[in-house]
């Protein structure tokens, strides 16, 4: 059976929580909850280490969930609204995952983004995980929010975006935002780091024009690949120019 990796981002059994449980009821699949305060998960130092050597300094229980998400067929993040943003718990989590945003682990895999709010930014804090996980390569398989006011039942329509990409039954409509991320993305990969460029070539990335099998229409397909080409030039262009000054060697 398929497996389901739920995180809680919240310090309470609250209800993020509960709304974690009522979606996991409606799921055909084995599913785990784990709450994140459980985890020993430290801040991220931003040395950069993860980035260009591929392991991580901080010896702590990062490494653990981020092997957990790794071997589960698919992903439900859950996050309270605080100061219109995910938790400071998720965000020091998020901030460990920085390798993932060079070399995205989570190919294909489906997600579901969930969020829980007493006053504002429910929309602004999807919004914002969605970003994050589609860097990662993750199909976007629907997003469920919740004010204090609005009911913690969730109804079957609610899931079945997931359920369907977990299936492997859905071909995304992609948008140009989304495509010109991975444009950056790739850009950077193809020009900046081997550890990188390495890792596209293997999981044939390089030749692509997003992670996994979509659509889009023509004007924003040929406006991303053009963004690509200008924007792998240029990087090129300025890798040359601090090469032939020597800053390079003094950096």
């Amino acid at each position: 059976m398929k497996k389901v990796l739920v995180i809680n981002g919240s310090a309470r059994k609250g209800r993020t929580y509960q709304l974690l449980k009522n979606i996991v009821e409606k799921l055909p699949y084995e599913s785990e909850i784990v709450n994140l305060k459980d985890f020993n998960i430290n801040e991220c130092l931003g040395c950069e280490v993860c980035i260009k050597k591929d392991y991580c300094v901080i010896k702590d229980e990062a490494e653990l969930l981020m092997n957990k998400i790794k071997k589960a067929d698919g992903l439900i993040i859950g996050t309270p609204v605080y100061i219109e943003n995910v938790s400071g718990l998720l965000k020091k989590f998020l901030d460990r995952t920085c390798r993932w945003y060079h070399r995205p682990p989570l190919i294909g895999k489906p997600v579901l983004l969930v969020a829980t709010t007493a006053g504002s930014s429910l929309n602004f804090v999807l919004r914002y995980l969605e970003n994050i996980t589609t860097t990662w390569g993750m199909v976007q398989g629907g997003k469920i929010g919740r004010r204090i006011s609005q009911s913690r039942i969730v109804k079957e329509q609610e899931v079945k975006s997931f359920i369907k990409a977990m299936e492997g039954n859905s071909t995304k409509y992609i948008g140009i935002n989304k495509l010109f991320r991975f444009q950056v993305q790739k850009a950077m990969a193809s020009n900046l780091m081997e550890i990188d460029k390495k890792y596209w070539k293997e999981n044939n990335l390089i030749k692509k024009t997003f992670y996994y099998k979509y659509f889009t229409d023509p004007f924003s397909y040929i406006l991303a690949v053009m963004f690509g080409k200008f924007l792998s030039k240029q990087i090129r262009k300025n890798a040359r120019k601090v090469k032939e000054k020597g800053l390079d060697r003094a950096i």
